[in-house]
């Protein structure tokens, strides 16, 4: 999947590169739905410690930013899988779902992190707006980052982002 995409990952090929049966990945995963949800909500645990995003290591949003798209830009396959095809419709909570199984919006997760992260005296739950502007302006940075945007215009972007 890491060479050739997400849509590469396939319930045949992951027991042939592990050496085990097609059948016991169908016991484990249920079907290519379930193991590309269980993909997902690992790299979305590798992303957020990457990242820095859980809330016991609170380092600026701007080290966020830099972090999470350097993730994006270095496991590009894998960032598409755990973002893409349709799973975080608006309007269904801080999930999405790929066939039958809930798997956590990044660019959710991402909000979340940041209103922690925003917090002050007079507004103890945080900037929900801030939030979910910077969280959208980073997510769609990381995928222009994948789709062959510039780190130097990335970056330019990140910065006026996190001035606004």
């Amino acid at each position: 999947m890491t060479l050739h995409g997400p849509a590469a990952l396939t319930l045949r090929g992951l027991a042939r590169d592990l050496g085990v049966t097609a059948t016991s990945l169908v016991r484990l995963f249920g079907n290519l739905a379930g193991m590309r949800a269980a993909v997902a909500e690992s790299v979305l645990e590798m992303l957020q410690a990457e990242a820095g995003v859980a809330p016991r290591r609170p380092i600026p949003v701007a080290d966020v930013a830099d972090r999470w798209v350097a993730f994006a830009a270095a496991h590009a396959n894998l960032y598409r899988l755990l973002s893409g095809e349709g799973w975080h419709a608006p309007g269904i909570g801080v999930r999405g779902f790929h066939g039958m199984l809930a798997v956590r919006s990044p660019r959710r997760t991402l909000e979340a992190a940041i209103r922690v992260r925003t917090r002050h005296p007079e507004n103890p739950s945080g900037d929900a707006q801030k939030a979910c502007y910077l969280a959208s302006a980073i997510h769609g940075l990381a995928l222009a980052r994948i789709d062959g945007a510039g780190s130097a215009s990335v970056n330019d972007a990140l910065a006026l982002a996190l001035r606004a």
